[in-house]
């Protein structure tokens, strides 16, 4: 009987282990998390929050929920960690939590990045946070393009927007911004990166903000939506699709090259791209490039029954509007002018020492003007980027299993249907909120 015993628990031991590289048994640990409601709610402990660890190394995950005093203890192999944390509730909810009457669900979101978890009985503290819910959002964003071979390569990348609200909204002056940041998280963090090996742009030569880390995104990239104010409506339901070259892909590419010379590309699976040339807007670079003395693209196309956006702000480099295939991207869209823009702080990256005519300069976005933001991922756990946008905007991220070139997208998952007509899904975390499709949907106009 002993013998049994003592066999039972060497299997219960081995059980409850795991193995590194070597085959060695690694035994588990405990970590305790603490989660509250940020300071517009006194800092009150959140329960029955929904926590999800997932290890970056090995990529298992975990989850918990918090109890009444807003703690969790979760047992986890030895690693570093994303943590993601998520509560919803209902209006009568919030109502009955906060006193405040509103009219659908309200999600609070937090995250965090690079956590080391490596010995028994240590503990992180998070807040969570209410998100900004727009009208608008970025429903579908196609930014792995189509085989190099077979498809269109990244020519086809598409970004779509979608009017969630039961009223129309008007378009002109809608700006979108490619949202820039660290590309890779580094083994050893720098003293111009903050804790989740992102930029810390309290570092950059003349920033003069306050909580520019926190309060502020920053853009190499952003496009508008022209129009004097009710041009482009966008009725409740519909959607509207932002092409990097509005064509239809599927059909061979025909261009003149800069020595006049006619160039036929042939698309041997037309199967595995889109067709773009009834969409609502592109991005035609070409009279930018021109403007500022830069050479375009033989192959942007402009596509006369399709309005271009307009290019309002570019750090350098780049001749079209090209999404990172692997997804190492994050897309904010939002509203202001021009004038309020023009006012607004351009800043180097951190890690620059001097500030030369060479020298790329990012345009600091505050973050009370965004509509709405999804943060793009690496499909390669060993490789991904820290995150850009702040848990306010998007305590998540999303992308796609295959990766580059796939032909495939992330698409907002539907979250009801009112009248005929579709909502998404929106909490502010496209960890949840975000689906991926084998080949993108393309709605014409």
């Amino acid at each position: 009987m002993r013998k049994l015993s003592f066999l039972a628990l060497i299997a219960t031991l081995i059980i409850g282990c795991s193995k590194d590289d070597d085959g060695d048994f690694i035994a588990p640990v405990t970590h305790e998390i603490h989660v509250a409601y940020d300071e517009n709610y006194e800092n009150e402990n959140a329960a029955g929050a929904v926590i999800s660890l997932e290890n970056i190394e090995d990529g298992r995950s975990y989850e918990a929920t918090t109890n009444a005093e807003g703690r969790a203890v979760v047992e986890v192999v030895p690693g570093s960690y994303q943590i993601n944390i998520s509560k919803t509730m209902t209006a009568e909810e919030y109502f009955d939590f906060s006193g405040q009457e509103v009219e659908t669900e309200v999600s609070f979101n937090g995250s965090a990045e690079n956590i080391s978890i490596s010995e028994n009985g240590s503990s992180t503290s998070l807040e969570i946070v209410t998100g900004t819910i727009g009208n608008l959002l970025i429903k579908q964003i196609y930014y792995n393009g189509s085989d190099v071979r077979l498809g269109a390569v990244f020519r086809d990348q598409f970004v779509e927007i979608h009017n969630n609200s039961n009223e129309i909204q008007y378009l002109d002056g809608l700006y979108l911004a490619q949202v820039y940041g660290n590309g890779s998280t580094p083994s050893t963090n720098e003293s111009y990166h903050q804790a989740s090996g992102q930029y810390d742009w309290s570092q950059s030569l003349g920033q003069d903000k306050e909580n520019p880390n926190s309060d502020y995104i920053y853009a190499d990239e952003v496009l508008k939506v022209p129009g004097s104010g009710e041009e482009y409506p966008l009725a409740p339901g519909e959607s509207a699709i932002i092409a990097a070259t509005a064509i239809n892909h599927k059909q061979p590419l025909v261009i003149e090259d800069e020595d006049g010379e006619t160039q036929t590309y042939e698309v041997a699976e037309p199967e595995r791209t889109v067709d773009l040339s009834q969409v609502r807007f592109e991005a035609y670079f070409r009279p930018y490039m021109e403007s500022t003395g830069g050479n375009f693209l033989d192959y942007d196309i402009d596509n006369p029954n399709v309005t271009n956006v307009e290019v309002i702000f570019k750090s350098s480099g780049g001749r079209d509007f090209i999404l990172d295939t692997h997804g190492r991207e994050a897309l904010a869209i939002f509203y202001s002018d021009d004038e309020n823009i023009s006012s607004w702080g351009e800043y180097p990256a951190p890690d620059q020492n001097e500030i030369d005519e060479e020298t790329s300069l990012y345009l600091q976005i505050p973050n009370e003007v965004i509509l709405d933001g999804v943060e793009l991922q690496y499909n390669n756990p060993a490789k991904q980027k820290p995150k850009r946008l702040t848990s306010q905007i998007d305590a998540g991220e999303t992308t796609t299993p295959n990766g580059a070139f796939s032909s495939q997208s992330v698409i907002r998952k539907v979250a009801g249907e009112i009248d005929g007509r579709i909502y998404y899904q929106d909490t502010n975390n496209s960890s949840n909120d975000f689906e991926f499709l084998d080949r993108p949907q393309v709605k014409t106009n």
